[in-house]
């Protein structure tokens, strides 16, 4: 296990948003994900009843229903344990006065930590996600500190980079769209913790946000963006590349030939690049949530039965160039280049679903013929 070293990081929220603004979202969101919490344990019962009886009736043996009501109940005590503890945590921080401070992010990260890592034994056991990394890309993932760019298809691979960066003992900076301060667990920890939340349609906002990184950067710390700005979907690709041409035709011809990955947006990297200038970048890539557009359809799948395949590699930083313009044809070649180690896994994971399916006819024709002779003795007899 990688022990870190290091310095902590500062402390990092979205510096421009009003207390006033902030609480009037907090008086919301907090009463409901406490209430939501609360009311769901007490129909607990009632509710996993109810969801097995409509899986049963559809003949879905595995309980798909049942499982996803199982990991939202962990999802909402995992949020309420963090709003119950986020007032005491800034207690104990001076009244608020030292949450930059070391001992205050420390306490954070650990809360951090311990909710992502039960959520995650909770989706593997509940959901059927499961991890699987080649040893070239696990070891291009260290040493820190890095930039990690990573594809975005599915709610749930926001949690990735977290999960194998914490594994490996390392802290995460998440840049966040600012629309996920509605769950009360992000808006209390990760702004704490050193994470940015940016709003979506204001680039100059964004940027001046994603400047404050730079104190929340040590060689324990991969910073993680999402270049896409949005899930991926196939209609937003078609009119993502129409724009993109008409707006810059040489870049959209470039970017012409993407399929499974929108075209990247250059402000959040180029941002990060010339926040973090010591920072090695890897790019990650992963196949296995491809099929499931929500996460309604990843429900109606569960647990699923294929692993999420993840691949990354490592540039390293003298290989960057040190212009924007030429900073955002690299950025370009490496999203091509993950739209092929896309492509080429998916091919990949649908050869070997072919060669199990073969061999699943293989053997049920074995065992066919092999119990036919028995079949027609019983018959004569």
């Amino acid at each position: 296990m990688f022990v870190p070293h290091g310095g902590f990081a500062r402390a990092v929220t979205s510096g421009s948003e009003s207390a006033k603004s902030r609480w009037s979202r907090r008086v919301r969101t907090i009463p409901m994900m406490l209430g939501a919490t609360i009311l769901g344990l007490a129909l607990s019962p009632l509710l996993l009843v109810g969801a097995a009886v409509v899986d049963l009736a559809k003949g879905r043996l595995r309980l798909p229903t049942a499982r996803v009501v199982l990991f939202l109940l962990q999802y909402g005590i995992n949020d309420s344990i963090e709003i119950v503890l986020a007032p005491f945590y800034w207690l104990l921080a001076g009244f608020g006065t030292r949450l930059a401070g070391e001992r205050s992010i420390r306490r954070h990260e650990r809360l951090q930590r311990w909710s992502v890592a039960v959520l995650a034994r909770r989706a593997e056991r509940l959901l059927g996600l499961r991890l699987e990394i080649d040893t070239t890309s696990a070891e291009a993932l260290t040493p820190g500190p890095v930039i990690v760019l990573c594809r975005h298809v599915n709610i749930v691979d926001a949690s990735l980079p977290t999960l194998l960066y914490q594994r490996l003992g390392y802290r995460t900076r998440g840049v966040i769209m600012a629309e996920l301060l509605a769950d009360p667990g992000f808006d209390l920890i990760y702004g704490r913790t050193g994470s940015v939340f940016i709003p979506r349609d204001n680039g100059p906002e964004a940027l001046a946000v994603m400047s404050q990184l730079a104190d929340a950067t040590d060689p324990s710390t991969a910073t993680v963006i999402y270049p896409e700005g949005r899930l991926f979907r196939a209609d937003r690709l078609t009119r993502s590349l129409t724009r993109l041409i008409d707006q810059n035709p040489a870049r959209g011809e470039r970017l012409r030939g993407l399929r499974h990955l929108l075209p990247p947006r250059p402000g959040g990297t180029l941002a990060l690049l010339a926040t973090i200038p010591t920072a090695d970048v890897v790019v990650m890539t992963h196949t296995g949530l491809d099929r499931f557009g929500s996460f309604k359809e990843l429900a109606a799948a569960v647990p699923l039965r294929e692993p999420i395949r993840i691949a990354t590699w490592r540039v390293p930083r003298h290989e960057i160039p040190d212009d924007d313009l030429a900073r955002i044809g690299w950025l370009d070649d490496q999203w091509l280049r993950a739209d092929r180690r896309v492509a080429a896994s998916i091919a990949e994971a649908e050869a070997d679903t072919d060669t199990d399916t073969d061999a699943d006819t293989s053997q049920r024709r074995c065992r066919a013929q092999a119990l036919a002779p028995a079949r027609v003795a019983g018959a004569a007899h």
